[in-house]
């Protein structure tokens, strides 16, 4: 089985530390970061690093598409985008070390053409196969149409691929009509999707049936602290983490989901998909990244979570 993620509208994140945050003066940086930035590109990390292989596509122009596309190569990750006329964005983050806070700025992302689309769906259809895993991640770049992702997942279902989405907003409730194999809201997802906050364990029983109803054949719903409630339709289960010290809930998500996508590739029952998925994002928050041999400390986290089986 191969695994494929598409990440559609990445960007390179700039870090600027600075000692305190003043307006009006010229700030220096003492230390700079840049990250390859793209859900997608985050799950192929995490699958990299507990012991899978994917390849990342998507759009990309400009010198930071360039960048993008060497610095995902160094770490080891297959690439095969297509390249936009326009540069890829770059979001700049600048971190106040005096009171720990932070402000961002994201930019938009460049414009697909409509035959950047096409050669995208080209792509696609030169590695599709029976039996692949496509993960498909983020938000849409200008240019793409709600229903992207819904194409998108009719063109694997027809070649015989399995989906998963990670969206929001309408993608997220247009891809959901095609019957993607698996999606992963969080809670604010699952309320823009059903109109009701998630408080309980009773409010995200009920969010998990409003996606199955939506068309979603699996659903884990991420519920940052307190874990993650995955559905196959059948077995409905809450996988709920330690107490951690959390670094960062940045890109959490993005790691339990490749944590659910390498142990899915396993053909682990549904149970074990669940700890997986969790235990993954409970090890991520407590240093923003997976060690590079990540198995090891992932096993010794599921063995700290609270497994409790609400629908066998």
């Amino acid at each position: 089985m191969n695994i494929y993620t598409v990440s559609v509208n990445p960007a390179i994140d700039l870090f600027l530390d600075v000692p305190e945050i003043v307006f009006d003066e010229v700030l220096r940086a003492t230390a700079v970061r840049r990250v390859w930035a793209g859900k997608g590109f985050n799950v192929s990390r995490a699958l990299q690093r507990l012991g899978g292989k994917s390849t990342a596509l998507g759009f990309v122009g400009g010198y930071a598409g360039m960048a993008i596309r060497a610095g995902l190569e160094a770490e080891g990750i297959a690439t095969d985008f297509v390249t936009v006329e326009e540069e890829t964005r770059t979001n700049v983050m600048i971190v106040d070390l005096r009171v720990g806070r932070h402000i961002k700025v994201n930019q938009t992302g460049a414009p697909v053409s409509a035959a950047a689309q096409e050669k995208f769906r080209a792509c696609v259809r030169r590695h599709l196969k029976p039996g692949d895993l496509w993960v498909l991640t983020g938000s849409l770049a200008p240019g793409l149409s709600t229903d992207f992702y819904a194409e998108l997942i009719e063109l694997l279902h027809a070649g015989g691929a399995w989906a998963a989405l990670d969206t929001s907003g309408a993608a997220l409730r247009a891809g959901c009509a095609a019957r993607p194999e698996l999606v992963k809201p969080n809670v604010a997802e699952a309320y823009d999707l059903t109109g009701e906050r998630v408080t309980s364990m009773e409010d995200a029983c009920r969010a998990v049936a409003a996606f199955h109803a939506a068309g979603a054949r699996r659903v884990a719903l991420s519920m940052g602290a307190q874990g993650l409630l995955y559905s196959d339709g059948e077995t409905l289960v809450h996988a709920a983490p330690p107490p951690v010290r959390v670094r960062t809930a940045v890109g959490a998500g993005d790691a339990l989901l490749g944590g659910l996508v390498w142990a899915l590739a396993q053909g682990m029952p549904s149970i074990e998909v669940a700890r997986w998925g969790a235990a993954t994002g409970a090890v991520y928050v407590q240093d923003d990244s997976l060690p590079f041999d990540a198995q090891p400390v992932v096993r010794q986290m599921i063995e700290r979570l609270q497994i409790t089986v609400l629908k066998p």
